[in-house]
């Protein structure tokens, strides 16, 4: 099963956010012992890193490194821009994220920002939500 992991998840494992990195890391997990085909695209990569680094730049490059272990990235073309666009989407980067996510062939969305993917086309779940329903 091919799904996007929203960074807003990754980063709960990244940061150690307590509340939420349980679940997160149980999503990343999944995906690294190859039980799900996740997936991020290179501008959430960006994203992370440009938060990453603010704390470590070293732990920024290791830990951007290990996720192109555990995640396949998208490409991220014209068509893809194009898509977001011309979509319903209230934020830009959302609909890039969900326009690369309906382009690859995934058929969910990993995220905690539920409400930012009210628009998708797609499955959307929560981390603890997917975890339930597997």
């Amino acid at each position: 099963m091919k799904v996007y992991i929203d960074s807003d998840v990754i980063l709960d494992v990244l940061l150690g956010r307590e509340k939420f990195a349980t679940e997160s890391s149980q999503i990343l997990n999944l995906s690294e012992k190859g039980l799900i085909s996740g997936t991020t695209t290179l501008l959430a990569i960006a994203n992370i890193y440009y938060i990453l680094r603010r704390y470590d730049n070293k732990k920024a490059i290791k830990s951007i490194k290990t996720l192109r272990e555990i995640l396949q990235v998208m490409p991220l073309t014209d068509k893809e821009l194009l898509m977001a666009l011309n979509s319903n989407f209230k934020d830009f980067e959302d609909s890039v994220q969900n326009s690369a996510t309906l382009s690859f062939g995934c058929v969910a969305i990993i995220t905690r920002n539920i409400k930012d993917y009210s628009s998708s086309e797609l499955n959307i779940y929560s981390p603890k939500e997917f975890l339930l329903q597997l």
